[in-house]
């Protein structure tokens, strides 16, 4: 192959020829006696042509793969940043509304037996009042008598109810036997009941 052949080849390529590959046309030249003007030179480049694109078609091939596959493995590692940031939100709601649930059922008994609380104190002390101005101090009942009475009463139905209906959803939940809910809510029933009883 004669250096105008060459530079066609070249020229065809868009590069230079490498000195193993000039060196591999000679071979082919001398195995199969070619001439330098021979005409088979030119289907020769064309085939060169050919092989030198196969050739580089696996590394195009695979780098087109492997960007492929980068943007697959970033779009997901997207999603599954988004998606934890849904779980993470929705955990977060969920544990709102638990500690809000939790807290009205501890809360709701513990502020009524302060309302009671308060409202006997107020109770004692109107009685120690009216008792001291009036000169009676063996009537104990008129505490009942008084509008803080019928309160007491009442809140402690209130109480009772409110913590019975509760003991009975969770009783038909999770289908255990608590006692200390249903105890705590028929004493309160009870003695609501009874401060009614004696208010009246």
């Amino acid at each position: 192959m004669n250096t105008d052949q060459i530079a066609r080849l070249e020229k065809l390529l868009e590069r230079e020829l490498s000195a193993e590959e000039k060196e591999r046309l000679r071979r082919i030249r001398d195995t199969l006696h070619l001439s330098d003007r021979d005409a088979v030179w030119d289907l020769f480049a064309a085939m060169e042509y050919q092989k030198t694109y196969y050739v580089d078609l696996p590394q195009k091939i695979s780098a087109a793969s492997t960007e492929i596959l980068r943007n697959i493995s970033e779009a997901a590692e997207a999603e599954a940043r988004l998606a934890q940031g849904r779980l993470t939100e929705s955990v977060v709601e969920q544990a709102h509304k638990l500690a809000l649930r939790v807290n009205l059922s501890t809360l709701l008994p513990m502020g009524l037996c302060a309302l009671v609380c308060m409202m006997l104190f107020g109770s004692l002390a109107m009685w120690a009042g009216f008792s001291l101005g009036s000169g009676h101090y063996n009537d104990l009942f008129w505490i009942l008598r008084m509008p803080s009475g019928i309160l007491v009463g009442l809140l402690a139905l209130a109480g009772g109810l409110c913590l019975g209906v509760h003991a009975a959803r969770e009783l038909a939940a999770e289908e255990k036997l608590r006692w200390k809910e249903p105890l705590v809510a028929v004493v309160m029933l009870v003695a609501g009941g009874m401060l009614v009883a004696f208010a009246l």
